[in-house]
């Protein structure tokens, strides 16, 4: 290993020392238009393939430099003018194109002229190289989550991550005060197995001992969500699901001060208000929101109340650095109705047989930036990050088919965490030959602390998160946990067409275990405490390559492979459920993503992205059904086996009026299919009765379709979803008496939503689930059941905004 350290840092230094001498070239040039001759002002100017960008001044002027010796292409765009690309090949001296002419982009209609628009389908993908990162040949999405029709008050994941091919969503609250999303056969579980971020660091409880998302940022201030599949691992950490990271909102640039209100109102006494401030004043840069929702179950005894608060702070004075500090802050409290067995749920969905079953978490991140960019070939980024949270949970745990008994204690788990991270990355883009090349190099250290205990509280009916007595406390556990990891891509331009990116990840990762647990029997903890403590490291190196193929103008082929691994969590190892045992002799799992796709845009008539993918799972940790000596039967959580999932994933839009070349004085018509096929199966284990069956939670077909039309500021879309039958474990049993197994049955959903906006107003509308069908996406194995945990039915909403800002006279709802 040190051998392979060594050379790759021999190469590096060798790229360094050929560069050291290099002399640096400009590439300027002024913009006309062609029809009048006159120059034209704040075109944006993009040099490829390095992410130099900027606008053009009164004269029409633009100016790289800094720039090696290559080729280039310089792109002119703008949304009153036609796409234009200069092609440039620098050698011995600085290139000036002394008139390049762009040509109006604009239609005759009777009267009225009308400028050209980009489509705005609501998602797009990222950039083959985006700031410090690489994505390309990997596959991935971006929901711009304003552009959107959608339910944002409660953050609505089906209507949100509908463009989203293949994902597989838990509708475990009717608030989305958690996020449940995976696909390709892995549990949605608090969406544990994505690197879930906001602005670029952790987000998650514990990333290593607990990578649960009790919290999900509001989506009226989410700007976009970056999802990028298991590919991701080089880069963000080894999980299987890959990366999503939630970006915020920023302060505007051009405004002192904008005011942001949005209000809405709803079903089940809904209550959600949202209020953002923002602004630029020279260098510096703010901007926070407040977030408060209040409401109730649509089942008896629930309910939640939460408060959201985030502040930014940011100075820029140049395009080189920028620093900025946050700081985010969540709270919620939310009474929780039970799960309900199959009979149960048959006969009447909407009942609830616990009345004492509460759950809250606290959650605050403090959060540091720097971004420095020395020119278009040389850019830095550094994060810190740290956290403080908490999460209890209390109530009657016993299986949905026994009656709480209101004069015993309830049971309670209480965490608390404690972590800090850092991340460093380097770009550098540099020549081999006259091919330009992108190097992406970073570290990761991470470490935390996860409080775990486990006991009996008090036998109210109240929110209270205390033990009854220091003798009810069955369990008491610190999990201490550290990792540190380097990485290193590079994009190699074979051709101008084909693009080829090795990586390799390194990963030490310890997980410690120190505590005491007590045997409890029949609610009676034992006065002999069993200590325990346990100790995990180890070190390994994932591999990946990624190849891209630029096939027709905005479209390409892409491919990648990618190893991925996940270590055992001691937090859950020690958690004991009246429902579920877990094997105490957990091993690691690991295994691998691949992809292979085509991707892109035609016009402004269509997006698509059509993929297969192959996902290796060994080790997989799993669930089985066990039958103890008295009959009941329990979920064993252990290694089940070895699992292959293979399918496709299909993402296209079409708008038929731009692909009709109907005038844009019509509006937009659109029809969206989102969909995914995964066949994902047990073909090793010790297990003989798992061999060939289907995979928890991998319905074998998941679909979203929708049609939208928008028209100036109005816009409305009605959407549906069918996500095919499910298994709860790896036996594939149907039916269980307690119903923490069983089969979930296919299920369909329609959604309508529509908004309008006129000046500073915006107005916005809904009805969830509009044909009341019946259904349910999860069996919980604790909280907040266990038991079936039935989905909403026909809910509403109207939504109410406001935007303000210090132009009072320019009056207008610019984001829609």
């Amino acid at each position: 290993m040190k051998v392979v350290y060594g050379c790759i840092l021999m190469c590096l230094l060798q790229l360094v020392v050929n560069r050291v001498n290099a002399k640096y070239y400009t590439i300027s040039g002024n913009v006309f238009n062609a029809q009048t001759t006159e120059p034209v002002y704040n075109i944006i100017v993009e040099l490829e393939p390095s992410e130099a960008k900027m606008r053009t001044d009164s004269s029409g002027a633009f100016a790289f430099n800094n720039l090696y010796p290559g080729k280039y292409r310089v792109v002119f765009k703008s949304m009153a003018y036609e796409r234009k690309i200069v092609a440039v090949e620098v050698t011995n001296e600085s290139i000036h194109l002394d008139s390049i002419f762009v040509t109006p982009f604009v239609r005759q209609l009777t009267e009225v002229t009308v400028q050209g628009e980009q489509q705005n389908f609501g998602v797009t993908r990222l950039r083959s190289i985006d700031g410090t990162a690489i994505y390309d040949g990997k596959k991935n999405e971006v929901i711009l989550v304003q552009s959107m029709n959608a339910n944002l008050a409660v953050n609505c994941s089906r209507q949100i991550f509908s463009k989203v091919p293949g994902i597989n969503i838990w509708e475990s609250d009717a608030a989305g005060l958690q996020i449940g999303i995976a696909a390709r056969g892995l549990d949605p579980n608090r969406t544990s197995n994505f690197n879930t971020r906001q602005n670029g660091y952790d987000m998650s409880a514990d990333a290593l001992g607990y990578p649960d998302a009790y919290y999900v940022p509001p989506s009226e201030a989410v700007e976009r969500i970056e999802v990028v599949r298991g590919a991701a691992s080089l880069q963000y950490g080894p999980q299987f699901g890959g990366m999503l990271n939630y970006v915020l909102q920023r302060a505007p640039v051009d405004k002192k001060i904008e005011l942001t209100s949005f209000t809405s109102v709803g079903a089940y006494k809904l209550m959600n208000t949202f209020n953002s401030i923002g602004g630029s004043i020279k260098c510096f840069k703010y901007y926070g929101y407040y977030n408060y929702k209040q409401g109730e179950s649509w089942r008896p005894n629930g309910g939640f109340q939460l408060h959201n608060a985030f502040a930014n702070i940011g100075y820029q004075c140049s395009e080189k650095l920028a620093i900025h500090a946050e700081y985010t802050f969540s709270q919620y409290t939310a009474q929780q109705s039970g799960g309900l067995t199959d009979a149960q749920f048959n006969n009447n969905a909407k009942v609830s047989l616990r009345n004492r079953n509460w759950f809250a978490t606290n959650w605050n991140i403090l959060a540091l930036t720097a971004s420095y960019k020395h020119n278009a070939f040389h850019q830095l980024n550094m994060r810190v990050w740290g956290f403080i949270g908490s999460r209890n949970a209390v109530g009657y745990l016993g299986p949905a088919n026994r009656i709480d008994d209101e004069n015993k204690n309830r049971d309670l788990i209480a965490d608390k965490y404690q972590n800090l991270g850092a991340e460093a990355r380097y770009l550098w883009k540099y020549y081999i030959k006259k091919s330009l090349s992108t190097l992406l190099v970073g570290a990761r250290f991470y470490t935390g602390v996860t409080q775990k205990q486990q006991g009996f509280a008090s036998n109210g009916k109240d929110a209270d998160f205390n033990f009854a007595a220091d003798s009810l406390r069955s369990s008491s556990y610190r999990f201490p946990a550290m990792n540190v990891a380097m990485f290193a891509e590079n994009v190699f331009n074979i051709s101008n067409k084909v693009k080829i990116t090795p990586g390799i990840r390194y990963e030490h990762i310890s997980t410690k275990a120190n505590g005491f647990y007590k045997q409890v029997q029949n609610e009676i903890v034992s006065e002999n405490a069993v200590n325990e403590s346990r100790n995990f490291s180890r070190n390994f190196v994932l591999l990946g390559l990624g190849v891209s193929y630029n096939v027709w103008k905005a479209t390409e082929l892409y491919a990648n492979f990618s190893q991925n691994y996940r270590g055992i969590t001691f937090t859950d190892m020690r958690v004991i459920r009246i429902s579920q045992i877990i094997n105490p002799n957990l091993r690691d799992e690991n295994g691998f993503n691949m992809d292979l796709g085509y991707r892109g845009e035609i016009g402004n008539w269509l997006s698509f992205d059509i993929s297969g993918y192959w996902l290796q799972y060994n080790n997989r940790i799993g669930q089985i059904q066990v039958v103890d000596s008295a009959y009941n039967i329990f979920r064993y959580t252990t290694n089940v086996g070895t699992t292959r999932s293979l399918g496709a994933e299909l993402y296209a839009e079409i708008d038929f009026l731009s692909a009709a070349n109907v005038s844009k004085r019509a509006g937009n018509l659109s029809l969206f299919v989102s969909g995914g096929y995964t066949n994902a199966v047990y073909v090793k284990s010790p297990y003989n009765n798992v061999i060939g069956n289907s995979l928890e939670f991998a319905p074998q077909l998941s679909l979203r379709s929708g049609v939208s039309y928008r028209y100036k500021k109005f816009s409305t879309t009605i959407q549906g979803s069918f996500t095919a039958k499910q298994f709860t474990d790896a036996t594939n049993a149907t039916f269980t008496p307690t119903a923490v197994n069983g089969a979930i049955p296919a299920y369909f959903v329609l959604d309508w939503s529509a908004k309008y906006a006129v000046k500073c107003v915006q107005i916005g509308a809904g009805i969830n689930n509009f044909t009341n069908n019946k259904y349910f996406t999860r069996r919980a194995v604790s909280y907040p059941g266990p038991g079936i945990i039935p989905a909403e039915p026909l809910t509403f909403y109207a939504t109410l905004g406001i935007k303000l800002n210090e132009k009072a006279k320019e009056l207008k709802w610019n984001t829609f």
